[in-house]
């Protein structure tokens, strides 16, 4: 029973290292945390560029369907007119 509660050095540098081990292992996840946040926030900023650019684009696209649609429908008028002058 002596040997039971017996307290030696292998035992407390075991219980320090232990401990030592375990502080750095948060250390190196809260860096790892940190970092990847950092990260996150540059991808962040990028996609807030490209959702820009997408916008651009699409207005682009609404404005060049839109100009499509009165040429077409000028086309058309100039087809009617040319039609009725035939007639004539």
């Amino acid at each position: 029973m002596e040997n039971f509660l017996s307290f030696t050095l292998g035992n407390a540098v075991t219980i320090i290292s232990f401990i030592v081990g375990g502080i750095m292992f948060v250390n190196t996840i809260r860096k790892d945390v940190s970092y990847q946040g950092e990260r996150l926030a540059g991808v962040e900023d990028e996609m807030k560029k490209m959702r820009e650019v997408i916008i651009s684009i699409a207005r682009q696209e609404e404005r060049m369907s839109a100009m499509d649609q009165r040429m077409l429908a000028q086309g058309s008028r100039i087809d009617d007119l040319i039609r009725r002058l035939d007639r004539s």
